[in-house]
């Protein structure tokens, strides 16, 4: 499993949808997390030119909630 590290505010938006994920804070306040394979080529596929794997879930997250209506 890839391990991968994202930001205190991605973390807090998976958390309001989902269970949060399983990981460790580091000292700059980012999280460090892993992600299984699959779930890692198909953020590689969505993510955007010079796009953090942070600013990528964060997206996907708000469009699929938009998506959703909100819910």
């Amino acid at each position: 499993m890839p391990d991968t590290e994202i930001t205190e505010e991605c973390r807090a938006l998976i958390a309001s949808v989902f269970e949060p994920p399983p990981g460790r804070r580091l000292p700059n306040g980012n999280w460090r997390i892993e992600i299984d394979a699959a779930t890692w080529q198909w953020l590689q596929k969505l993510r955007l030119q010079d796009e953090s794997i942070s600013d990528c879930i964060i997206r996907i997250v708000i469009i699929t909630l938009h998506k959703r209506g909100l819910q």
